[in-house]
């Protein structure tokens, strides 16, 4: 009982302190008050343009939650039963939108009326005058000018990225501007882009959600599109093989009309068998490369797009309001805070010196 009377004569005690005090925990406040108001107006506005698209997953996928529990434990399902393991997670999807060459992809966008790079915008907005940035761009830029021109026709896959200083500056800035988030449960997607100007967030966001598909798409049928060429590659060169022994075996019996001898009769009987299982090949091969096809077709990924990139009309950043509750809430703490602790650590400071 006495500890408890205790209690409640040092919480009122405390709250005298704070209530002697009041005139000095108002003025803090109000002071962070203003200094919450000045922030928030201050403060960048910043506008942030979305999409959302929800990935068609293969039917052949093992995305039960059979399947989900057996992925824990590093068994694949796909592969034991038989079927091709080759669908990406959305899971990954972040991955794939912070590797280097998606973000050199989403650097040359061209945004804006004049259609200029994103990579020249930004450099740009970050202050650099246009005969600076011009400077760069053709002296140390230079390599990278020649390197991406020369090798405009080249396969992606086979680029050697040189990345730069600069690049990795401009790397640091898509991190905190581009967000790419995935809902595991409900298989969504969302892409965002933040940034001041409104209309270049959303032909920022559009490019980076299509750039990402793109990549997704390519990781998707990269085995069948390879599987379609070296199918291809096959047939047509049986299919030159085909047309060469058709063409023997008329030439063979133009040169020989009028000759019945037996050694015609066998070398005929040879080109026409050699021509019959050419013909099977070539024909099986035929096959193959429609099967291939269609193949290439069902390894491609479908997107349904649930919210299309629009333009932003309200600012996302700065929360003015929050801004002001956030830091006149700060004020009152620290004021009277301050009030509660002045008193214990004075006396403790001054026990220290006596000591």
């Amino acid at each position: 009982m006495n500890d408890h009377k205790e209690d409640e004569i040092d919480l009122i005690a405390l709250l005298k302190t704070v209530f002697v005090a009041r005139r000095f925990v108002i003025r803090i406040t109000i002071l962070f008050s203003i200094l919450g108001i000045v922030l928030a107006l201050v403060s960048p506005v910043r506008y942030t343009a979305s999409s959302m698209f929800m990935p068609q997953l293969s039917e052949g996928q093992s995305n039960s939650s059979l399947g989900g529990l057996a992925s824990l434990a590093g068994i694949n399902l796909t592969a034991i039963v038989g079927g091709q393991a080759q669908e990406i997670a959305p899971s990954l999807y972040p991955q794939i939108a912070e590797s280097s060459p998606y973000r050199m992809s989403l650097l040359e966008t061209s945004v804006g009326e004049s259609q200029m790079s994103f990579r020249d915008y930004v450099q740009i907005q970050e202050g650099e005058g246009s005969i600076v940035a011009l400077i760069k761009k053709y002296t140390i830029g230079l390599k990278r000018l020649l390197f991406s021109s020369n090798n405009a026709d080249t396969p992606k896959d086979n680029i050697l990225f040189d990345i730069s200083e600069e690049d990795r500056d401009l790397f640091e800035f898509l991190d905190q501007i581009l967000s790419v988030e995935v809902d595991d449960q409900e298989g969504l997607v969302s892409i965002s882009i933040e940034l001041s100007d409104r209309k270049i967030a959303a032909q920022l966001a559009q490019a980076a959600t299509d750039l990402l598909q793109t990549k997704i798409i390519a990781f998707k049928s990269q085995s069948a599109r390879n599987n379609l060429q070296f199918i291809q590659s096959q047939f047509d060169a049986k299919r030159q093989e085909f047309e060469q022994i058709q063409d023997s075996i008329a030439m063979f019996k133009d040169q020989n009309l009028n000759i019945t001898s037996s050694l015609y009769q066998n070398q005929l009987t040879r080109l026409e068998s050699q021509f019959a299982v050419t013909s099977s090949v070539f024909q099986e091969l035929a096959g193959q490369v429609e099967q291939a096809k269609i193949q290439v077709n069902k390894d491609t990924p479908i997107f349904m797009i649930i919210e299309p990139v629009s333009i932003p009309l309200k600012r996302s950043k700065p929360r003015r309001t929050m801004t002001v509750i956030i830091w006149t809430f700060l004020g009152g703490v620290i004021a009277t805070g301050w009030i509660l602790v002045k008193a214990p650590a004075f006396q403790i400071l001054e026990e220290l010196k006596s000591s």
